[in-house]
């Protein structure tokens, strides 16, 4: 994925910062995220699912980029913070492959 263009990416910050419920801005501070390692994107993450707690669309692409670093201890946490409170179908869709993927081969799993 790519990043976003620098200008448009300290444009978007920047109006973020001045309105925090921009969706227009975040789309393109998390497209950045997106095409970072998570480890430089997870306080942009965080942040966003602090201001929009509910929204399984942010979830998810938080949790997808932890699972691609193959952060499963965090994964799990991630899963343990938003499943109960955010009624999402892609998220549990999300969180039911990421068992299957992960805990399938374990012998305790049934």
């Amino acid at each position: 994925m790519q990043s976003v263009d620098p200008t448009r990416l300290l444009a978007a910050l920047k109006r973020v910062n001045e309105d925090p419920y921009d969706l227009e801005a975040w789309s393109l501070v998390v497209k950045d995220a997106q095409s970072r390692r998570i480890d430089e994107s997870r306080d942009t993450f965080e942040r966003l699912v602090g201001l929009f707690p509910t929204s399984g669309r942010f979830w998810r692409t938080y949790i997808e980029q932890e699972m691609r670093a193959r952060n499963y201890e965090k994964v799990e946490k991630l899963f343990q913070r938003s499943l109960m409170k955010v009624l999402s179908i892609d998220l549990w869709k999300t969180y039911l492959h990421y068992v299957k993927e992960t805990k399938a081969s374990l012998p305790t799993y049934k």
